[in-house]
């Protein structure tokens, strides 16, 4: 199950996201996506699922979930997909970090995701793709579900990663450790 949590906005990569599951489903057939949001794209990304006629592999909850089934949804999850175009700070891979979850993240442009996802190396912890490009982020997808072994490490890396860097207990503290190597 892959799962995408945010706005239904284009700067959020979800229209691409909603296309490279064609892509994604031609080799790995049982994967599903499950996108919970709302947002003015929520009758292009209903009107795109069904002219992709992927709406058995992509099921949508166009509303506002309470954080405790926001947190049920990422224990449920194999992947978070967050292909943002444009990120500042997002809070979403944190949060599927946490729940050591890989995650496959748009990094290009301006994006915080480049700063809290190791998409390389012995510490990496999930995919950075173009979020404006339907091809890499299935690319991005299908390299972790074709390895689930690495993806669940790349999981419980992320978990460690978010408690070293990304915790309330500390900020200062995790921020000059961040900033120091």
């Amino acid at each position: 199950m892959l799962l995408f949590v945010g706005r239904l906005t284009a700067v959020k990569g979800i229209v691409n996201l909603v296309k490279a599951m064609h892509m994604v489903t031609i080799k790995h057939p049982e994967a599903k996506l499950v996108i919970l949001g709302k947002g003015e794209l929520e009758q292009t990304v209903s009107e795109l699922i069904t002219k992709l006629n992927v709406g058995e592999k992509v099921k949508t909850r166009f509303e506002f979930v309470s954080e405790e089934e926001r947190i049920l949804h990422y224990g449920a999850c194999d992947i978070a997909v967050c292909p943002s175009l444009y990120e500042p700070f997002g809070i979403v891979s944190l949060e599927a970090m946490a729940m050591r979850k890989p995650v496959v993240v748009g990094a290009s442009g301006i994006s915080g995701f480049k700063d809290q996802v190791i998409p390389s190396g012995h510490e990496r912890t999930g995919v950075h793709v173009d979020g404006g490009s339907k091809a890499d982020i299935a690319w991005g997808i299908n390299t972790l579900l074709e390895n689930v072994q690495k993806a669940t490490e790349m999981g419980k890396r992320g978990r460690l990663r978010v408690e070293k860097y990304f915790s309330w207990e500390n900020p200062v503290q995790a921020e000059k450790r961040l900033l120091l190597e």
